[in-house]
């Protein structure tokens, strides 16, 4: 029988809509998770992406003074965007002001000691990850359930 590698989801996802004619609008909602990366942290707290639609981007900004600023930024933005999610893919970007999130601080590490592993829960783990032919792969599982323990 013959195995095959684990496929990242986002290709399986790029795969289906490419299948579907639906390839644009895969790229088109890319812009959401790259959006930060594109505009950089001080862009990316003062304007937000909330729709695209055949092309056309919709971003909300805090204020009148953003709106007139990400104004004259339009074409080097798009150009940005599209570098991201492929040629083409952003054709225009309209401005509104509307209310902004602020950036939720990261959750602060659990600092509790982490609980011994007895040995027969580390038997126990060894044989659920057993049958993984991947080692890269079964020590990221032993990882998961060792995180599960420890977070009881």
């Amino acid at each position: 029988m013959k195995r095959y590698a684990p496929e990242p989801l986002e290709k399986v996802l790029q795969r289906f809509f490419r299948q579907h004619g639906q390839e644009r609008k895969f790229n088109e909602l890319k812009v959401f998770e790259l959006w930060n990366e594109a505009v950089g942290p001080e862009i990316g707290k003062n304007a937000q992406p909330v729709s695209v639609n055949n092309g056309w981007l919709t971003v909300k900004v805090r204020n009148s003074i953003w709106l007139q600023e990400l104004g004259f930024e339009r074409q080097k933005l798009k150009r940005k965007l599209n570098r991201l999610l492929g040629k083409g893919t952003i054709t225009d970007i309209t401005f509104r002001i509307g209310p902004i999130a602020d950036p939720q601080p990261e959750p602060a590490p659990n600092k509790s000691p982490a609980k011994p592993l007895s040995k027969d829960l580390e038997r126990k783990f060894e044989s659920l990850v057993q049958a993984v032919d991947d080692p890269q792969l079964r020590e990221q599982l032993k990882a998961f359930l060792l995180t599960i323990h420890q977070n009881r």
